[in-house]
């Protein structure tokens, strides 16, 4: 069975250097090697892009690994719309974080 991935948001980032982690946003930009993303928090956070990305949507959830310096190294996203509430996903993140058994 896989290990349980954390979501988080921006600030919740800095607690996982070297683990990976689940990170919902809007896509603020994008470019052949990295992304931007606005996190449920509203933070921006920048994503090192795996070569293989398939981002068709402007929300997207990215799983990946907190590289040192708080980025997330990919390695796999989902499309998930064009519309999302960012509101809402952010307190499920806050709620995952006080009752991760839940979310395991």
């Amino acid at each position: 069975m896989e290990k349980p991935t954390p979501k988080v948001n921006s600030v919740l980032r800095e607690k996982y250097v070297s683990k990976t982690v689940r990170l919902i946003g809007k896509i603020v930009s994008f470019s052949a090697n990295t992304a931007v993303l606005e996190a449920t928090d509203h933070g921006h956070v920048l994503i090192k892009l795996n070569g293989e990305s398939q981002w068709g949507t402007q929300y997207v959830e990215v799983i990946g690994q907190v590289e040192p310096d708080f980025t997330i190294r990919e390695f796999k996203t989902t499309n998930l719309g064009d519309s999302f509430d960012l509101e809402l996903a952010n307190k499920v993140v806050e709620l995952a974080q006080q009752c991760p058994e839940i979310f395991e």
